[in-house]
């Protein structure tokens, strides 16, 4: 059955209600939408590269409310936060297999990546990501890390002679955040941007 003209304007109403912004309802409100506490999980995007679930305006979101692509999938785990973590199964290889996380940026600075990660199974072989913000630099910062239970890191550039944690000179408004396989079995709990100065 088709809707009249005037119709099809109510149906989409709650859709044009929820693009409105709530800042300035509350200093609550405002003081929560920056903050890099991870919100509750809304249940994961999916393997698809849709619309994440990551909270509009958060500057942390769960891995598996991030965009994710190629052979990343969500693993149920009572250890992760949110009891869940993305991972691109172990003998599955790397290809194109990337977690994006839209993140929202209202003070201009500088940044650090803060991550919650365990290495899989075969520790020191299941323990690294290609990392870029923005999708720059075109190859990506090799990260490793180590431990196999839930732990946070802040992400560096193990090509470094010096680890040197990564920083990132960012101004105000939406950055992508990815995590791309290096090595399958590497799981991703949660990806946060931290401002360490102006």
């Amino acid at each position: 059955m088709r809707l009249p003209r005037w119709g099809r304007w109510i149906a989409l109403s709650p859709a044009l209600v929820c693009a409105c912004s709530l800042e300035g309802l509350s200093d609550a409100w405002d003081a929560s939408s920056t903050s890099t506490e991870l919100p509750t999980s809304q249940g994961g995007a999916g393997a698809t590269g849709g619309q994440s679930n990551c909270a509009p305006g958060s500057l942390a979101c769960e891995a598996e409310d991030c965009n994710l692509f190629g052979s990343f999938v969500v693993m149920d785990d009572p250890t992760a936060h949110g009891a869940g973590y993305v991972v691109v199964p172990e003998e599955s290889g790397c290809d194109d297999d990337r977690v994006e996380c839209p993140l929202d940026v209202t003070e201009a600075g500088t940044y650090q990546i803060k991550a919650r990660l365990a290495a899989g199974p075969m520790e020191g072989k299941d323990s690294s990501f290609w990392i870029r913000v923005n999708y720059e630099p075109s190859e990506g910062y090799r990260y490793e890390y180590t431990g196999t239970e839930f732990h946070f890191d802040y992400v560096n550039d193990s090509t470094s002679e010096t680890t040197k944690l990564l920083t990132f000179a960012l101004e105000p408004g939406r950055h992508i955040v990815s995590f791309a396989c290096r090595e399958d079995g590497s799981k991703l709990d949660s990806v946060a941007l931290v401002r360490i100065s102006p």
